[in-house]
């Protein structure tokens, strides 16, 4: 008898289950289904993300104003440097490794003192995946071997951005 309830339960749950599948041929779920993408059509798509990501971002200016008063805008000169700093580690291709289609901004920190400055750091960051934390804690490891000396600005808290395409 066991047995025989088995069987029965078995085959209403099978009854229950059997017309969830759409067939290939029905021609509702045809007019829904889409083709593949095609590769160029893909980093079409991705590159424009990535270009809305980067223009949607705030500026230096913008991301000062909301720390406080304690920050400044980095001048022309500090940040092209920082940016030829950042080009030159391995963090950004590194990253790249992950997400080819990686893109983002980096806003960073430095601080300038009488003689110099004392700490480059990433301050903030906005990337089109998660793949930019790899870059993030990377370029915050190689900005603390970064120098600057006294002629990059007078003493104060510098904000840069750098674009990374």
């Amino acid at each position: 008898m066991t047995l025989r309830r088995l069987c029965l339960l078995s085959l209403l749950a099978l009854a229950a289950c059997g017309g969830d599948k759409a067939k290939d041929d029905d021609p509702a779920t045809a007019a829904t289904s889409k083709a593949p993408e095609s590769p160029d059509a893909y980093r079409k798509r991705q590159q424009a993300f990535a270009d809305s990501v980067l223009n949607a971002n705030q500026t230096a200016l913008t991301v000062v104003q909301r720390l406080g008063k304690g920050y400044a805008v980095g001048t022309v000169r500090l940040r092209d440097t920082v940016a030829l700093l950042a080009s030159k580690t391995d963090c950004f291709p590194t990253a790249r490794k992950t997400d080819p289609y990686l893109a983002g901004t980096v806003s960073f920190f430095v601080n300038m003192s009488v003689i110099g400055s004392d700490v480059s750091r990433v301050q903030e960051s906005t990337w089109t995946s998660k793949a930019g934390n790899i870059a993030d804690a990377c370029l915050n490891e190689q900005s603390q071997q970064w120098k600057f000396d006294a002629t990059f600005g007078k003493p104060a808290a510098y904000i840069v951005q750098v674009q990374f395409k």
